[in-house]
This record gives C-alpha cells, structure tokens and sequence, in this order.
C-alpha cells in the first residue's frame, strides 16, 4: 500500500471520529463497523471471482472504519481480498489501529523471590507495536513474541555482555531492528549488532565509535543504559580511564546505521543515582527530581547535537515522595502529554502535565528498577519464520485481548 499517511485524505472522517467522545457515539461507530463487516462478507460469500481491483468503498472510509475494529475482527477481514490485507499490515494502519485501541495490559517482570525464576521463565526486555522481546531465564534464548497472533520468532545468540537493547520500526527502510549494546571483551570496550526480524538470519555487526581519549589503563563502567526511542536507540555511558571520565550520549540512526556522539548539557552529572534516562515522547531526555519538580533535559535534536535551550520544570504530583529518608518516586516515560510514575512498593500511574491529574493505572508491589513497563496493545504484525507459541503458553493467561 506503500505510506498510506502521505496518499490519503482522511481529515473529515478521521476530525468528526476524534471529536466523539461520549460512549454512545463510540457505539455507533462499533455498530457501522460491524456492519461493514457483514456487508463486505456477505458480498465476498456472493462472488469469490469478484473484480477486487474495484472497491466497493473509497479507501479512506475502509482505513477509518477498519481501524475501530476489534483485533479479532480484523484477522477475519484480512481474508476479504488483497487489497484489505496489505491495508490492515501497513504500518500507517498498524499505528492508527493501535492510536484508538485502549491500553490492554501492562507487561513487566516480576520481582525473584527465592530461586524462583520471572513468570514462565520468561523475562520481558523491550516492547514495540504490540511485539515483546523476551529472553528464556533457563537457556537464556531470545525471542521476538506476538500474543495476540501467538507467534514466535527465536533469534540467534547475541553477543554475550549485554547492556541493553532496542527494538524500533525502521521508517526509512519500512522493516523492524534490535540492536545489542554489549562489551567486547576482545578489545575491552563497547560493541554493537543489529538483527532484522524477518530478514536477518545473524547478527551483524556494527563499529561502535570510541568515546575515550585515553586508552591505556584500566576502564571502568560507571553507568551503560540504552534507551530506544522513535528510530533512533541511545546509549547513555559513563567511563572512567585513571583519572579520566567520560559521559556521553552515543546515539544509532536505525535508518542509516550511522553513530553521532553528543555531550551531556553543561553542568549536568550522570552519576549513578538521581538521574534518569527515558523515553520523552519519541525523544531521549534526562530527568531528575529537584525539590518538589522534575527537571527534564531533552535532546532536541542528536543529528544537530542540539539539547533543549532550557530545563523543562514539571511540578510533581501532590503526594509524599520520601518515606524515611528513601527515594520513593520514579520517572518511566513520557508519552503523549502524560508522564508514566512508578510508586515503590505501591502502583504505576500516569500524570498529566497540562491538568495535573493523576490516574491510577496498576498496584504493584513487586515492580522494580531493573524492569521495563510496557503499555501492550495488540497487532497483527509477523515475521517470516515465527511459529506458533506453544513454548509460551504459561505467558497467555497474563493477557487478554477482548
């Protein structure tokens, strides 16, 4: 279908649908989708032989209603003709799909308790359109998993000493990477592979840029972190050489495959504690709790090496944020206006910057640090050589997708 956002018009359906917001007129958009399911259904049942290079619809009302559908309707609706199932795989539907979906599930690990092992012995690493990196705790496999079509995909080995990875879609090359940032033990500093699922058959290596200017002595990580943002991944670094330190913020175009290395904004410290690293809306941004405000420092630009002019200072929500001297709130993400709170030992909840509100989202005593929060929401998106999940079926009941 190629980039559905730039070939369609869609504003006076897709202005009059956003502006519904009452529960009664989100029926009746449910209902029209519903029936045109049926109608097209019953026309396909009539005439299989049918001209399917003639629409019955103009395709920005197909896009607009089958976008309302439920996960379940749209893998019958697929099977209508080809045309409707390169639509409803098109990354521009995928993303406007799950735009009008609610948040189904919140997918994170769970704290060991004993020798137990994560749920299933599965532990969740990344997320992206409804995907889940996962890693085995027993073989320490890794897998690229869709709940919502119960498949999988098992990835070769990675490098061992893994930092982080990231997982994104690729716009300029229409595909999805995971990236590995891991340390070389050959040469003692930092590496990195890309796999494609789907495409890849191995990791592929990329050269990871030397941020130090002395490199003799003994190199000490102070702090590694990656952070995947849009189609970008960030790993945020702090090395110590002797008496030499080094904080930099080393960042993948995924599109490119090209490395630019910025410096952290004068007068900022990436120490280990106190600050934070996150997704900021698409966005890398280092955040810290000053007083009773979060202090936000956004990379506006990596290409440019252009941080924000000035520290964003978000006033934090109204409730107590140190019990006995402890640290008890904490920055996840930002997204979409609302900033994305983990409470120790009490719930996930969001708070919206403009109105101040607090929404509960999760209780949870058994999220920590070390996690990774993920809001899931179901697609239809697969790799060629994912299989069905039956290894998995102890992660299902986690999930559900009505």
């Amino acid at each position: 279908m190629g980039n559905l956002a730039t070939r369609l018009s869609i504003s006076p359906i897709k202005g009059s649908l956003r502006n519904w917001s009452s529960s009664i007129m989100w029926t009746v958009v449910a209902n029209k989708a519903w029936a045109l399911r049926r109608f097209v259904m019953y026309r396909f049942s009539q005439n299989k032989q049918s001209d399917e290079s003639t629409p019955m619809f103009p395709p920005e009302v197909i896009i607009e209603i089958l976008s309302w559908l439920p996960l379940k309707s749209l893998t019958q609706a697929q099977l209508v003709c080809k045309q409707w199932r390169a639509l409803i795989h098109d990354h521009y539907f995928i993303e406007k799909h799950m735009d009008q979906s609610s948040v189904v599930w919140h997918w994170y690990n769970v704290v060991r308790t004993g020798n137990n092992l994560h749920i299933g012995s599965f532990s969740y690493l990344h997320g992206c359109d409804g995907l889940l990196l996962l890693r085995n705790n027993s073989s320490f496999k890794y897998y690229v998993w869709n709940p919502a079509t119960r498949r999988v995909l098992e990835l070769p080995d990675p490098h061992s000493g893994n930092y982080g990875f990231g997982f994104c879609y690729v716009p300029a090359t229409g595909d999805y990477r995971i990236v590995s940032i891991y340390n070389d033990q050959e040469n003692g500093r930092e590496g990195c592979e890309v796999f494609t699922p789907g495409h890849s058959r191995d990791w592929r290596r990329l050269t990871f840029p030397n941020i130090m200017t002395a490199n003799n002595g003994y190199r000490f990580k102070d702090r590694v972190s990656v952070v995947s943002t849009g189609g970008a991944v960030h790993c945020v670094i702090v090395i110590k050489v002797g008496e030499e330190r080094c904080e930099r913020v080393v960042s993948l175009d995924m599109g490119t495959e090209l490395f630019t290395i910025n410096h952290l904004p004068e007068g900022l410290t990436c120490n280990r504690t106190g600050l934070w690293d996150l997704d900021w809306d698409g966005k890398l941004a280092l955040v810290q709790i000053v007083g009773e405000n979060l202090q936000v420092m956004e990379l506006e630009d990596y290409k440019k090496h252009r941080w924000c002019a000035d520290k964003k200072v978000i006033p934090l929500p109204p409730m107590k944020k140190d019990i006995g001297g402890e640290r008890k709130l904490f920055p996840l993400f930002a997204k979409q206006g609302d900033i994305w709170f983990w409470s120790k030992g009490e719930k996930i909840f969001t708070y919206t910057i403009k109105t101040g509100q607090v929404s509960d989202v999760k209780k949870t005593q058994t999220f920590s640090l070390s996690n990774k929060l993920y809001p899931y929401k179901p697609s239809l998106i697969t790799f060629e050589g994912m299989v069905p999940d039956t290894m998995l079926e102890k992660l299902r009941p986690h999930l559900s997708f009505d």
